[in-house]
């Protein structure tokens, strides 16, 4: 199926590239999909998902995030970020691709998909913006990890006293996604730890818009914003009438081996979410849509939403 892509000036001069995939005509429209992805990958990768929607009747738009993809000025500048709040960039980004949506479809609610810090992200968004959304799915989400989230956003801020906020910073890069990669020894490539299926794991390594090294601000920000929206008062704002989805894999390490995506769908029941479905993969790892299972998740997917949203 065909995409086509463009782009949009946002509220303090940046280029966002994004994507969009219209559903088959041959199938009448069920709905929209607008998808976050993650940390240090860009939304060219969520094609095979966007095919899949296409054929079931979705209509799917996804932006790169700034400094990730082909939103970035170029490939040095792919990771540099010089703003004041990567996150608080991010969602506002998110809410001016929002706006072009509800410009082509009016009357249309939108059904958020957010992957790993795009999850994080989306878990934002929807308490700002939540009255625009139909459902909101989160893939490889996290809860606030109470050591390595605690060292990582210590460490962040004593080194942006001493480097700058905008240096880019080797300890902090190894002391995620090194721990992240230690539980599937012997490792065969430094991130094992995103799928069990090695040819994935390859054309990821292999992405020329996959980024390893960002600016130091970029980690403080996330830390910061995931701290904030683990927080009971955040879970709170998220409307209690909307239908939520998480799914993940049981030895996905961002997810705690699943024990942190549990902690987060229970804040989420907690809160008084009314309609909360949650999926752990056995063996599973952190990017499900990727995975040797892949088909079985993406069948979940499309048969939660056909429950779930309003053709």
């Amino acid at each position: 199926m065909s995409f086509t892509t463009n782009t949009y000036k946002t509220n303090d001069d940046k280029t966002i590239f994004y994507y969009k995939w219209l559903s088959n005509k041959n199938a009448p429209l069920k709905g929209i999909i607008q998808i976050s992805h993650g940390v240090g990958e860009h939304a060219g990768r969520y094609q095979p998902i966007a095919k899949v929607l296409q054929n079931e009747g979705y209509h799917v738009y996804a932006n790169d995030h700034r400094i990730h993809g082909k939103s970035a000025k170029s490939d040095a500048f792919l990771g540099f970020y010089d703003g004041d709040n990567y996150f608080s960039d991010a969602i506002n980004d998110m809410r001016q691709l929002t706006e072009i949506i509800k410009e082509e479809h009016p009357n249309k609610k939108i059904i958020l998909f957010g992957h790993s810090m795009g999850s994080l992200l989306s878990r934002e968004y929807v308490t700002l913006y939540g009255k625009d959304l139909e459902a909101l799915i989160l893939s490889g989400t996290a809860s606030f990890m109470k050591g390595l989230g605690s060292i990582g956003l210590f460490s962040a801020k004593f080194l942006s006293k001493i480097n700058g906020k905008h240096r880019s910073n080797e300890l902090l890069k190894n002391l995620f996604f090194t721990q992240f990669n230690k539980k599937f020894k012997p490792n065969r490539t430094k991130v094992d730890w995103i799928s069990s299926d090695e040819n994935q794991v390859d054309l990821f390594e292999a992405d020329p818009l996959r980024i390893e090294d960002f600016s130091l601000s970029v980690f403080l920000d996330i830390l910061k914003g995931s701290k904030k929206i683990n927080k009971t008062s955040t879970f709170k704002k998220t409307p209690k009438e909307l239908p939520v989805l998480i799914f993940s894999g049981d030895k996905d390490p961002v997810g705690e081996m699943g024990k942190g995506v549990k902690r987060v769908a229970n804040k989420y029941k907690k809160a008084g979410i009314k309609n909360l479905t949650l999926k752990l993969y056995k063996e599973g790892r952190h990017e499900m849509l990727n995975e040797i299972n892949k088909k079985e998740v993406e069948q979940d997917v499309i048969n939660w939403l056909s429950n779930n949203v309003k053709a």
